[in-house]
């Protein structure tokens, strides 16, 4: 059975969350050692990786295509 500061202390912690809510924060309770949030953390990087790596290759190709028709 919960004391009542343990009561107290739950409905502190549930009102600062609700204040958190109100001011668009998000509210992320996982641990760093959370395996679905590592998971996330990783698949963003690696979108956001391979989204720069695409620019990076756009721009070869263009660099490349205009030094071709300087030579010719």
């Amino acid at each position: 059975m919960m004391s009542e500061e343990d009561i107290k202390k739950y409905h502190a912690l549930v009102e600062e969350l609700e204040m958190q809510k109100k001011n668009k924060t998000p509210v992320d309770d996982r641990g760093p050692n959370d395996l679905t949030k590592q998971i996330e953390i990783l698949e963003f990087r690696n979108e956001k990786l391979h989204d720069y790596n695409q620019k990076l290759t756009e721009e070869i190709r263009s660099l490349r295509s205009k030094l071709y028709i300087k030579e010719n």
